[in-house]
């Protein structure tokens, strides 16, 4: 067997089968939003699909791909009301110092960032892109909590390369949800938990898989590999301490020229 691992999550998806949409990746109020490549790469692959549909990067409903400065003008207009009322209610609030600036001077706040993601279901956390970074191929992608301030981003991953990697390893190895499994067994594919004997049986070098700290479980490290020949995921669960094999689901597709 031929395993990669230093894919993308482009070059994976594309070996697997999926094809670029035709249509537009952003909707009518999203024309002005310039994507980083690699992101409107992946996001031409992904849209739509149910395959990421409980992920933590934002692919089944476009709209939610905004600004930052958008969400905070929401929050002003549903806010500013009971400023008028209470004083002291707008002396509480974050966005208040918005409210008394121009948005051109917001920048001295805090950055605008374009919002891709939140953690699915419980919404705690933000992820984004500083609009600075738009015009580089990979920016590097940021997070926001919901105990923090707004204006207090810390930096996630170095890379959206190195994002949309994570998120689909945490996506494939059904940590959360059987998403991923349930979509890929209805797309034709045989899913199946190896033993740590079965594995051996792959021959895979552990030391080439690039591995991802898990987004739902943080003693733990995520990998995956790639045949092209026998078309075979691998994702892998290592013990992030001593980097033991914890588990492994093994993806397998016969191709209809086979």
């Amino acid at each position: 067997m031929s395993f990669k691992y230093n894919l993308t999550v482009t070059e994976i998806l594309e070996k697997m089968g999926y094809t670029k949409t035709k249509d537009n990746i952003l909707n009518e109020q999203q024309k002005g939003i310039i994507l980083p490549a690699v992101f409107n790469d992946f996001l031409s692959l992904a849209v739509n699909t149910d395959l990421f549909s409980t992920s933590d990067v934002w692919v089944q409903t476009r709209r939610l791909i905004c600004f930052l400065y958008d969400y905070i003008e929401e929050n002003i207009e549903d806010e500013k009301a009971y400023w008028e009322k209470d004083k002291s209610s707008a002396e509480k609030s974050e966005y208040y110092q918005f409210y008394k600036l121009p948005k051109e001077q917001w920048k001295d706040i805090v950055p605008n960032y374009l919002l891709i993601g939140s953690d699915f279901a419980a919404g705690v956390v933000e992820f984004g892109i500083c609009v600075t970074d738009l015009d580089k191929k990979a920016p590097p992608v940021y997070m926001n909590h919901e105990c923090d301030s707004i204006c207090q981003w810390k930096l996630y991953a170095n890379s959206i390369s190195e994002f949309l990697i994570l998120v689909f390893c945490d996506v494939l190895s059904c940590e959360m949800y059987d998403t991923a499994m349930d979509t890929l067994e209805d797309e034709g594919w045989h899913v199946e938990t190896l033993s740590e004997k079965e594995l051996k049986n792959y021959e895979i070098d552990f030391d080439s898989m690039l591995k991802y700290p898990s987004t739902y479980d943080g003693e733990a490290l995520l990998g995956c590999a790639y045949d092209d020949e026998n078309h075979i995921l691998l994702v892998v669960k290592f013990d992030e301490s001593n980097e033991e094999i914890l588990n492994c689901i093994a993806y397998s597709k016969k191709c209809d020229n086979e």
